[in-house]
């Protein structure tokens, strides 16, 4: 599975260089929060079902940020509002919406607002604080930050921080 790994590093790099159909090169392995819907549009899930899991995590850059139930680090756009997403379809290939409704894991307590937007397609997507939540294609395992104050798509990226 390790030359599987390094097929899937090279399909994050051309994510981040916008050439999307190198996203089944390394089937079964893509990152946990990308998948195609039905209209072909990249959209976000946890876990692969249709309940956002979150929870928290400490970082050593970050401080303490709200994350998957699998530890990859949720993000909010300075672009969106609290009903809508202003990430497209180019956007979305780097930083995948969590789809679903949101619910803290087993044991976990958020002290923010869970909810739901319609994103592109009819797509549900998860919000916390009435931010819409987004992975980060960048991000290569649990507890990496580096989506973090990252300016692209007309604004700022920020990892989630609970309440």
């Amino acid at each position: 599975m390790r030359g599987c790994g390094s097929a899937r590093r090279a399909v994050r790099i051309a994510l981040l260089t916008l050439t999307v159909p190198l996203v089944a090169a390394c089937a079964g392995t893509a990152h946990p929060s990308a998948a195609a819907s039905s209209n072909g549009v990249l959209s976000g899930t946890i876990g692969g079902n249709a309940v956002a899991l979150l929870k928290t995590l400490r970082t050593a850059s970050a401080g303490t940020v709200v994350s998957s139930g699998t530890g990859y680090t949720l993000y909010w756009f300075s672009g969106d509002t609290a009903r809508s997403s202003a990430c497209d379809t180019l956007c979305i290939a780097q930083w995948p919406p969590v789809t679903g409704a949101p619910r803290p894991a087993s044991g976990v307590r958020l002290p923010g607002r869970l909810g739901t937007i319609t994103h592109q397609g009819g797509v549900v997507q998860a919000t916390y604080d009435d931010h819409p939540l987004y992975t980060f294609a960048g991000d290569f395992d649990p507890g990496d930050v580096g989506g973090n104050g990252v300016v692209q798509f007309g604004g700022t990226w920020h990892a989630v921080k609970p309440g």
